[in-house]
């Protein structure tokens, strides 16, 4: 180094001269270079806080701030011209009350109509093919994971509140029983109908497990003779007998809508969701009593069961039906006390 500054001193004064108007130019040249880096980084800054106002500029930097803020204030707008709008919230379903379902009801006497037949609704039956029919399912979907009294869980039986973990304790209840739903527009169904409607899963309130006893306490009957024993149940009940019967189209008679009224008197929304009514079915003609049977043959006095006609003079113990419907003149008189219903007990 030493060596190589005395070279260069042994220079003539105009060549030193020379060399060091380049080396100035050069270092010169580097700072504007990197300045200018400079500048082009801090455009960012400039570009977010262009709608302030800012100090006294050279007309260079101003005409860039000038080109920056057309193409930022453009950019905003066509983003908020292409965001589509957006639709408001649905309103929350409206709370269903039981008594006003009771006005969708079709009022009408129970028909007196061919004899019924149970077979004719098909159950129970698997109809999504899982290997768990319709009971097996009501029983599926019912059981709680826990009661009081059973840690393991089990099943309510809401008509009598009584709590078990035995499913075999238990029955799958149509809350309106078929021979109801065949006297309050049924009979005119088709067998698929009959299935579909013996088989609701659709519905949360068409099949509940009970037990056994107070299913066959109910028996056919409807609300105007028969209420679940459990009072605190009868608000469920009554909405569910309206709504099932709203959804398939069924008539209820004066009694049975009157009944339904009081229970339903002071309950609040219904817990459970409705289903959509289901389309009526292809109108039939008007059901008729049978006529007089042959000899040996079934009387129309009893249009749900096959009794035949006197002689001889038959009693409660000498058929296997209970609590059936009599019409007519009775010729065996099983309607002890004229209710309508046979062989009561």
């Amino acid at each position: 180094m030493r060596r190589g500054w005395s070279w260069f001193r042994s220079w003539p004064t105009w060549a030193q001269a020379t060399a060091w108007i380049v080396a100035a130019v050069m270092i010169v040249s580097t700072l504007a270079d990197e300045g200018d880096d400079e500048v082009v980084s801090a455009q960012p800054a400039v570009h977010a806080t262009s709608t302030l106002p800012g100090p006294a500029s050279t007309g260079s930097t101003t005409s860039t701030t000038e080109s920056i803020a057309p193409t930022t204030t453009s950019t905003v707008v066509a983003t908020t011209t292409t965001t589509p709008d957006l639709l408001p919230p649905a309103p929350p379903a409206a709370d269903v009350v039981p008594l006003d379902l009771l006005g969708q009801l079709i009022v009408a006497p129970e028909a007196e109509s061919a004899t019924y037949d149970r077979d004719r609704f098909s159950h129970w039956i698997d109809a999504d093919g899982n290997g768990c029919h319709t009971r097996c399912e009501v029983l599926a979907e019912e059981r709680l994971d826990s009661l009081p009294g059973l840690a393991g869980g089990g099943w309510l039986s809401t008509y009598d509140g009584y709590s078990t973990d035995d499913a075999s304790e238990l029955e799958v209840d149509h809350v309106v029983a078929l021979s109801e739903a065949w006297r309050s527009g049924a009979w005119s169904w088709s067998d698929a109908r009959r299935r579909d409607f013996a088989n609701d899963l659709d519905h949360p309130g068409a099949l509940t497990a009970v037990t056994a006893a107070t299913n066959r306490s109910k028996s056919d009957r409807d609300p105007s003779s028969w209420q679940p024993p459990n009072r605190e149940a009868w608000c469920g009940y009554a909405s569910d007998w309206v709504s099932t019967k709203v959804r398939w189209g069924l008539s209820a008679d004066d009694a049975e809508v009157r009944a339904l009224t009081n229970m339903l008197n002071g309950c609040g929304p219904v817990l459970r969701a409705v289903p959509p009514m289901l389309p009526a079915p292809a109108p039939a003609p008007t059901p008729t009593l049978d006529a007089p049977p042959a000899a040996g043959g079934c009387h129309p006095s009893y249009p749900e069961v096959c009794i035949p006609p006197a002689p001889p003079d038959l009693d409660c113990g000498d058929v296997s039906h209970r609590r059936f419907a009599v019409v007519g003149d009775d010729p065996h008189r099983f309607d002890g006390n004229d209710d309508g219903v046979g062989c009561e007990s």
